[in-house]
């Protein structure tokens, strides 16, 4: 081969020295090019990919656009799904026309007041709840529930707690237990609450008792008239049984079970969680929570023997409890 003369683009012909590094320059500049469509490519990819990330993980600028913290801040409303059959704790005020009322529902608006906005109550019954918040048929609970695992698969609890539960047992006029396991017997019938956390437990508590699943009122009732012979009841729900139900007794000892009862809201919307946990922890710590349970369920409860347990700071020093 000829190492002196080469013909270029334009017909011209050139000495080969001075070719060669046109051509090296040539090759530089497409593989400058390539490298940098590949570079965009791939900064393209992970560009999605972390959207794609940040999506999945609840993190990232997808997280504040979807949280029901932004929207309710900017509607200044919000739908609180609510079962008003659980006097004191939520119930319709016949005193203020029906307006819903109890420990739970004032919470639940006086948090709504702090983000400025207005509730709209839905009334769902209470076994249908967290389908129905699942579903989008409200945006958050206007009233707090146990923190069941399994309604855990379906709604985000918040991690504080709204109020402590103590189930206690209820019993048909005439009967007489020395202790819980007397109810552990073939031959016995225990009333729970359908969907409810006792429902849950009776069967590992009491595996030999029948159970019969009803709705609140419909299983004091059963009870009341002997049908069944005793009910797992929360201790909110004693006076007012007892003041129907003047036949009914209750077993006085400690506690069968405790729930841990709180607000729920829509999976995954650990944003608004941190909101909601700031907000139950505020109030504790002002006395606010123990304050309203010893209103609407604690004094009472304690009148009638029965243990009461008040959310409170752990940071108040203990001789200032009283309680």
């Amino acid at each position: 081969m000829d190492q002196t003369q080469y013909d270029d683009h334009e017909g011209r012909v050139a000495p080969a020295a001075q070719l060669v590094p046109a051509a090296r320059r040539d090759f530089l500049r497409r593989a400058g090019v390539a490298l940098g469509i590949g570079i965009a490519a791939t900064a393209c990819t992970s560009g999605k990919k972390s959207s794609a990330n940040a999506a999945a993980t609840g993190g990232g600028d997808s997280q504040a656009a979807d949280s029901l913290l932004d929207r309710i801040t900017r509607t200044k409303k919000a739908r609180l799904g609510v079962d008003l059959t659980f006097p004191p704790l939520q119930f319709k005020d016949p005193a203020n026309g029906n307006k819903p009322s109890g420990y739970s529902v004032d919470l639940a608006a006086s948090m709504l007041k702090d983000l400025g906005a207005e509730p709209e109550f839905v009334e769902v019954p209470f076994a249908q709840l967290f389908a129905a918040q699942a579903a989008g048929r409200f945006d958050l609970s206007g009233i707090a529930a146990t923190i069941l695992p399994s309604r855990a698969q379906r709604v985000l609890f918040s991690s504080e707690p709204l109020f402590i539960e103590s189930e206690v047992i209820l019993l048909k006029p005439g009967f007489k237990i020395s202790s819980p396991q007397d109810l552990n017997k073939q031959g016995v019938t225990l009333a729970v609450q359908v969907g409810s956390s006792q429902e849950a437990t009776a069967p590992l508590l009491f595996p030999n008792a029948k159970l019969k699943s009803l709705e609140n009122q419909p299983a004091i009732q059963d009870v009341a008239s002997g049908r069944s012979d005793a009910m797992l009841l929360s201790e909110f729900n004693i006076k007012e049984a007892l003041d129907k139900n003047p036949g009914l007794t209750v077993f006085q000892g400690p506690p069968v079970f405790v729930d841990y009862n709180t607000f729920f809201m829509p999976a995954g919307d650990f944003r608004f969680q941190e909101w909601v946990d700031n907000w139950i922890r505020y109030q504790t710590s002002h006395g606010v929570l123990e304050g309203l349970w010893n209103k609407y369920v604690g004094d009472n409860a304690r009148k009638l023997g029965l243990p009461s347990i008040a959310i409170r700071s752990p940071f108040i020093p203990t001789q200032l409890a009283g309680r």
